[in-house]
């Protein structure tokens, strides 16, 4: 039946997320979409949850790969899906909302994607049915995006908020712990608590290397962090050492066609510590 060739498809799609083949993931995520689009509306509607799930994993797929327009789309379409029952799918909706300003966020449509996480976090705080840690995502997408329009002052405050929600819900070492105090290290950062913003990347790699394969891409991210405030409290020897580190993991994860990029970029990383260090 469709609904079986679209529930495998979907599978096959995240299975290749979890092996980092974006690629491969888009192909069987569009060729799902495909099979729902050639159904009448009856079969639609009885496939309504898969199709929610389809839209969502393809417009994330889209975004992954800054095809902004053509994720914007899909949350659109998704949006429009969820509201048809919106009581039953409110919880739903605030998170395609959410994903929705991160698409914004990321494409460089700041003030309208503020305008959206500030109304998902009226729709969570106003309803007790919302989980804490929807609520605590909202606020660290809506403090990244603050970050990066420099309202430093307001993403600090959410992204404290939302670390102090996930410690309190979550198992110390849980990857979604890790990635908060990530983000919290880079918006000190980048307001200069240069101590503070060390503290907390280190805690996050210490976290996420215990909850991730040693050599997972998103292993690298945390790294990283470490090395670019090792390089601004002057440890330079440290930062070249931990940029070479993330090389490495890179070039194990990137299909060969990124790889020589990734090393030419982390490359000119270290040569510009050595450069500071002479």
């Amino acid at each position: 039946s469709n609904f079986r060739r679209v529930e495998a498809l979907h599978c096959m799609g995240r299975a290749c997320q979890l092996h980092v083949n974006p690629q491969a993931a888009q192909m069987y995520f569009s060729n799902a979409l495909q099979v729902i689009e050639r159904c009448g509306e009856h079969e639609k509607r009885a496939m309504a949850h898969i199709y929610s799930l389809v839209l969502g994993s393809l417009a994330r797929c889209y975004e992954n790969q800054q095809m902004f327009m053509e994720s914007e789309s899909l949350y659109l379409t998704l949006l429009s899906l969820l509201k048809e029952e919106p009581q039953e799918n409110r919880c739903d909706i605030a998170a395609t909302l959410n994903n929705l300003a991160t698409n914004y966020c990321n494409s460089g449509r700041v003030e309208k994607a503020i305008e959206m996480f500030e109304q998902v976090m009226e729709m969570q705080t106003a309803d007790s049915a919302y989980n804490p840690l929807d609520v605590s995502a909202t606020m660290m997408n809506m403090g990244w995006c603050l970050m990066e329009s420099c309202q430093y002052e307001r993403a600090l405050s959410l992204l404290e908020k939302s670390v102090a929600i996930r410690k309190k819900c979550l198992p110390h070492e849980h990857v979604e712990v890790a990635n908060s105090l990530r983000i919290l290290s880079a918006c000190c950062e980048r307001v200069g608590e240069i101590k503070r913003a060390t503290q907390l990347a280190e805690e996050a790699l210490s976290i996420a290397s215990s909850c991730l394969p040693r050599n997972h891409a998103n292993i690298a991210v945390y790294i990283s962090q470490l090395a670019s405030c090792k390089h601004k409290t002057g440890n330079l020897g440290e930062a070249i050492q931990l940029t070479q580190q993330c090389i490495s993991i890179y070039k194990l994860n990137l299909p060969a066609s990124r790889k020589g990029l990734c090393e030419c970029k982390y490359q000119h990383v270290c040569s510009t510590c050595t450069d500071f260090s002479a």
